[in-house]
């Protein structure tokens, strides 16, 4: 049987919105290094969280480049 939300409790929190930033920004930097330059990068989200992580990764490494 599903837990109901009421029952649902946080059991770690594994990153704060700064931590997240940071991850995005280090995940950006080793995508460019990797592919030495963002001129053939393609980034695909799948739907619902997919695309604005896509998007965020994409502003990032507008930002390094």
């Amino acid at each position: 049987m599903p837990l109901q939300e009421s029952e649902l409790k946080l059991k770690a929190k594994i990153a704060d919105a700064e931590g997240i930033r940071r991850m995005l920004t280090r995940i950006a930097h080793e995508i460019v290094e990797r592919n030495k330059g963002p001129e053939e990068i393609v980034l695909v989200g799948i739907r619902r969280r997919g695309v604005p992580l896509a998007r965020r990764l994409a502003e990032q490494i507008k930002e390094i480049e």
